[in-house]
């Protein structure tokens, strides 16, 4: 992952696990995103599911992370070094997507 400092951002992580490892799943991503939040102060923390009734049997996860200041170095090595610390195979291998709010010019639309 690569710094997003310069700019207010949102991360956005998404994964699939087995139907059976949720419970123990969310213990343990609530657990994490609460220490995440407690050393980054600012930081928005959330998990969602997929909602569309489609991989029952796997769902699909997505945590998202934003900080009004941006996602700084040492939040994103802290994040990592957090997943690392999960149980081996709890989780599939997670996917990562940056994205940046886009400034309108005021009065151009609407």
């Amino acid at each position: 992952m690569r710094s997003t400092a310069d700019t207010p951002a949102s991360l956005f992580i998404y994964f699939k696990l087995s139907a059976s490892r949720a419970p123990q799943a969310l213990q343990r991503l609530a657990v994490m995103q609460d220490g995440l939040r407690s050393r980054h102060p600012g930081l928005i923390a959330r998990l969602l599911a997929r909602s569309d009734g489609r991989d029952v049997a796997e769902p699909t996860w997505m945590e998202i992370y934003e900080h009004p200041q941006g996602l700084s170095e040492a939040f994103l090595a802290d994040l990592e070094a957090a997943v690392r610390a999960l149980p081996a195979g709890l989780i599939s291998p997670r996917h990562t997507e940056t994205f940046a709010e886009i400034p309108l010019p005021a009065g151009q639309w609407g």
